[in-house]
């Protein structure tokens, strides 16, 4: 997601709550078990393709490997990265909170796919007439025309602004003619289903899905205590 949205966290709580009824015993083994894949991320790390990991594997219901590997950042003395460290989920927020938000108030009968985006955000609107075509199903499937990504956070100091650069991005294509993979497209998402739920998006994700799920370790905008 780009800087200035709302960041979402995660720790894998299934893993966690396991954690927390086995032995640290339990993981004896698990190096001589599991040595290739974890020199796999250790090589990962090593050629700067990410900082860290966390790694959990289950085997028929039981958890048999826990594993953190790197430290937060690159930084000379960052802090190592444990089992419990949360995670940012970057993008795949938007399929972890946005499109299931999307699933949700579709199954209830509040969200229409084909309904034009300006029928629901009508700061969409702009000199380019293609904008009248995007619909709902474009901005999930990424098919709007938006590109792929802008650096609006160089432009914004808050949401609103940043909300609102979203909305004037110019269209890279007709809209419906490829699919590009698009963070504006989901940015604009987000905040149309705010619309429609009367609710924000982390207040409606924390009680529907994550709250329900049981996913006590995962939130928006975690306390800085984490």
């Amino acid at each position: 997601m780009c800087r200035g949205a709302q960041i979402l966290q995660i720790s894998m709580d299934a893993v966690f709550n396991a954690q927390q009824r086995l032995p640290a015993s339990a993981f004896d083994g698990q190096d001589a078990i599991f040595a290739v894949p974890f020199e796999i991320l250790r090589d990962a790390i090593a050629e700067n393709i990410f900082p860290s990991a966390a790694v959990a594997i289950l085997w028929r219901g039981k958890l048999v490997a826990l594993k953190a590997l790197g430290t937060l950042t690159y930084e000379p003395g960052s802090p190592q990265v444990t089992t419990a460290t949360p995670f940012d989920l970057a993008s795949v927020t938007k399929v972890v909170a946005t499109t299931t938000m999307a699933m949700i108030l579709y199954e209830r009968g509040l969200l229409d796919l084909e309904a034009p985006v300006l029928a629901i955000v009508p700061e969409f609107s702009g000199p380019d007439s293609r904008r009248k075509h995007v619909t709902v199903r474009m901005l999930l499937a990424h098919s709007s025309g938006l590109p792929a990504y802008e650096k609006l956070y160089e432009h914004a100091s808050n949401r609103e602004e940043l909300l609102s650069l979203a909305y004037t991005v110019n269209l890279s294509a007709d809209p419906g003619a490829r699919a590009e993979y698009s963070d504006i497209g989901f940015i604009i998402l987000g905040s149309l289903l705010e619309r429609i739920a009367d609710e924000s998006l982390d207040h409606f994700c924390q009680r529907e899905i994550f709250g329900a799920l049981g996913m006590v370790h995962t939130m928006f905008n975690p306390p800085s205590a984490l």
